[in-house]
């Protein structure tokens, strides 16, 4: 679930939270009859053309951030938001192929699963200003301490620091806008999902997330580069984003390095190590592997760290060729942990204790004035803070990855 922010931090926030008078939404153009209903007549109750929206609202939110279209519908949760009613809003939006069931409910096992239907997610997707008082209250409540409470990976007085400082930015509109407009037809998904982010922050709609393996999910952070790197302003001043070069294959070789593993080669170890460490890991499996360009070598690395490592897979049969032993430790590691999805919680993990439990810890400690955006594994902070930040990454990296 995600949501919004503005004396100490945590005062800030409850402040603004109180002010709020309506949260911005995704309205899919198939449901605008809906929006401008009373009441929904369905079998023989009244529903709430707000409840469904918010649902289906949260269901698009949560596909752009995890760009999966599945999700679990857990009755608890549900009831305790939508009320006594809420199997029949889950109900109507399945007969109105707003969503579909993929997998039914088994006793112990899952909670049903559903999916939003195709001709939603491929539609034009406007807006809705959602003014429902009983979400409204239920949102100001909760959100705020759920956030601050479901995670250990960032530690409170972080987290108060990241959610205020998401209220300092103003976003360029008319030059953000103007770039997506350039780029509607290649993708709408993408499209859409950047100009509700760039409404949103232009209309001070915050929404943050920390998740489970210690990441942070804002409006930020689904932002195209070209936007974050252009169109962002911090208390009316120019923006700069340092970042982790190659962050993912760094902190691997760090693992590996700590695990003290005998299934590595030394020799193989030291050359992804010096790659990673100088920026130039994927420029090497561009030149030895003969692909296209850098997104074709990410692509390749996020399916080897990340994927089920199928005998057949391309990627993992080139990746095998350069580096053998540090493959094979790959799939000892998912395998021994029994979760192919291991790896990426570990290197989040990693990633998220460097940026957030040292970088930005130093950050607070030596300048508490800076205000820091982040976007996973890089910091977006005014320019004229950029030596000083890039100072703080070097110092923490060079402590991590090269002190002996």
């Amino acid at each position: 679930m995600l949501i919004e922010k503005t004396l100490p931090y945590h005062l800030m926030l409850q402040s603004t939270l109180k002010n709020k008078r309506f949260s911005l939404q995704f309205l899919p153009e198939k449901m605008q009859l809906i929006a401008k209903s009373k009441k929904i007549e369905y079998k023989n109750k009244n529903l709430k053309p707000a409840y469904i929206i918010d649902i289906i609202h949260n269901l698009i939110l949560k596909y752009y951030f995890k760009k999966e279209n599945s999700f679990n519908l857990n009755a608890t949760i549900l009831k305790e938001k939508y009320g006594h009613l809420y199997n029949y809003y889950i109900q109507y939006m399945v007969d109105n192929k707003i969503i579909e069931l993929q997998k039914n409910y088994l006793k112990g096992q899952n909670s049903r699963v559903y999916s939003i239907c195709d001709d939603i997610l491929g539609g034009e997707i406007h807006r809705y200003k959602n003014v429902d008082k009983i979400l409204l209250k239920k949102y100001i409540n909760r959100y705020y301490q759920f956030e601050i409470d479901s995670t250990d990976f960032i530690s409170r007085d972080i987290k108060d620091k990241l959610i205020n400082d998401l209220y300092s930015v103003k976003i360029q509109y008319d030059k953000s806008i103007y770039f997506l407009e350039n780029i509607k037809n290649d993708d709408i998904s993408v499209y859409n999902r950047n100009r509700y982010s760039v409404e949103s922050i232009n209309d001070k709609h915050i929404f943050y997330h920390f998740d489970h393996y210690g990441r942070v999910h804002s409006n930020f952070t689904i932002l195209k580069t070209f936007i974050r790197k252009n169109c962002l302003l911090i208390d009316e001043e120019e923006t700069c984003e340092i970042d982790l070069p190659n962050s993912q294959p760094l902190f691997l070789s760090k693992l590996i390095k700590d695990s003290q593993t005998r299934w590595v080669n030394s020799d193989e170890l030291s050359i992804f190590t010096t790659l990673v460490r100088n920026g130039n890991y994927y420029q090497y499996l561009i030149d030895n592997l003969k692909l296209s360009g850098k997104a074709q070598a990410k692509e390749l690395t996020y399916k080897v760290f990340f994927g089920k490592n199928l005998k057949n897979s391309k990627w993992d049969i080139k990746f095998e060729k350069i580096f053998p032993t540090i493959h094979h430790f790959i799939k000892l590691y998912k395998k021994e942990h029994n979760d192919y999805k291991v790896l990426a919680w570990t290197l989040q993990r990693m990633e998220s204790k460097l940026i957030f439990s040292e970088i930005i810890k130093t950050i607070m400690i030596v300048n508490p004035d800076i205000k820091v955006i982040t976007v996973h594994d890089s910091i977006i902070v005014q320019q004229r803070h950029r030596d000083f930040v890039s100072s703080v990454f070097n110092s923490k990296i060079y402590e991590n990855f090269d002190k002996k």
